[in-house]
């Protein structure tokens, strides 16, 4: 058993063109690991607080030195010699460090590159892949089993919108989720021919095919209605069947349109009033097989998510991101309430990887499903599609299958299936 030789950080630049943390830990018997770590550009209130430098004459204040720093200077040297087995303990010794609700002190960004190198270190030091370390520290920790039976199913974000793009579409995400029935090999294929399928269809309508920061297309359409409907032509064009060989999944991101307890969006004329908004949701809901609802409701009107989750629950995967923030709190609150069927899992919302097993410990056992995510500022590491595998998340959201920093999370699931799961059902 090797211990902790050296951790050090530096800053890279993730896939929006901003400084984020790399390190590197290296173990006394010569293995290295390295990770980087993602942020988000939709970002929710309850979300753990980046640690940035904020001087504006500096890459837009959004350097990372401080953080770096704090990783070089403080945290690093006293980890030497400890071994990466410890992820539980170290994460708790990171968690009372910081010794703030919202890790404002030294960073959730500072924070989770540690946890993130310790998990890949224990992997390493135990010669296994970083899927299956993390299913055995979940075990380890939990005292319970999750089966690796398959490759989670990937939702695929084709149309980009709301803070993703430039475009008039106020709805984040417009996505495709091949049907659970298929191999991830078949289910990935299939989205890569909608994708580029899709554009020739935007094409032929003289509509911008550039694409927006998670790798979707971003035409200028006049309303979000514009954009389900090209989609549902294109999978109609495949000769593919909506509501079964694929359905069609929204990021709504609604508090990002929310002003003065209305709605505003283009399908409509006039802003909608809570009962208006509902009933527009729950049409497009019906008329689209919609089979995943993220963020559908403004983050603190837990009235009305519960409302609207009892009405369309035995349908649709009611997701909350900016209403639960990977928040154990908060998730507890949203299982006592009823008010989601899902939860989205980042890491970067919270800050270590012990407290997003926590998270989907509490899911699984209050009958939850948990989808694993990345995030709008990502990089090229693909920790969190193994993590994804490990916890046997339902549904992993890794944007397009388009852009490196996208589809090294694909291909890294794709490597997972040939390599190790092809030969299971």
């Amino acid at each position: 058993m090797a211990n902790i030789k050296r951790i050090y950080a530096y800053e890279i630049i993730d896939s929006r063109g901003y400084p984020t943390v790399e390190g590197r830990l290296i173990m006394d018997n010569g293995l290295e690991v390295s990770t980087s770590i993602p942020a988000g550009t939709s970002i929710g209130k309850y979300e753990a607080v980046e640690l940035r430098d904020t001087n504006i004459k500096r890459i837009d204040g959004m350097g990372v030195t401080q953080a770096v720093g704090y990783i070089n200077d403080l945290i690093g040297p006293k980890l030497v010699g400890i071994s990466p087995l410890k992820q539980q303990e170290i994460d708790y010794w990171l968690i009372k460090a910081d010794n703030t609700k919202n890790k404002s002190r030294l960073g959730a960004n500072t924070i989770l590159t540690v946890s993130q190198l310790i998990a890949k270190a224990g992997a390493a030091d135990q010669h296994t892949s970083i899927f299956r370390y993390i299913n055995y520290l979940y075990k380890q920790i939990f005292k319970s089993d999750i089966p690796i039976e398959k490759i989670p199913t990937p939702i695929f974000n084709i149309i980009n919108g709301g803070r993703h793009s430039n475009n008039n579409l106020e709805f984040q995400e417009f996505q495709i989720v091949p049907s659970s029935s298929l191999s991830y090999e078949l289910a990935f294929m299939s989205a890569v021919e909608i994708f580029h399928e899709l554009k020739r269809m935007l094409e032929y309508r003289n509509a911008n095919t550039s694409v927006g920061v998670e790798g979707g297309f971003t035409p200028n359409f006049s309303t979000n209605v514009d954009a389900l409907e090209v989609i549902l032509e294109t999978i109609n064009h495949r000769n593919l069947k909506i509501g079964y060989d694929v359905f069609l999944g929204l990021d709504i991101a609604a508090s990002n349109f929310y002003k003065d307890e209305k709605y505003i969006i283009k399908d409509r004329t006039h802003p909608l009033k809570i009962e208006e908004y509902l009933d527009f949701i729950e049409s497009l809901v019906k008329r689209y097989s919609i089979l995943t609802l993220e963020d559908p409701l403004y983050e603190d009107d837990w009235t009305h998510w519960k409302k609207l989750t009892e009405g369309i629950s035995n349908e649709v995967y009611v997701i909350g991101d900016d209403l639960l923030a990977t928040n154990k709190d908060r998730v507890a609150t949203a299982i006592k309430e009823k008010a989601c069927t899902t939860v989205l899992i980042k890491p970067n919302q919270i800050g270590t990887i012990t407290e997003t097993l926590e998270v989907i410990d509490l899911a699984r056992k209050n009958n939850m499903s948990y989808i694993v995510s990345h995030r709008s500022g990502e990089t090229n590491d693909s920790f969190i599609a193994d993590f994804a595998v490990g916890v046997q998340s339902l549904f992993v959201k890794f944007g397009a299958p388009s852009r490196g920093e996208r589809v090294a999370k694909y291909n890294r699931l794709w490597q997972i299936y040939r390599e190790e799961l092809k030969s299971k059902p």
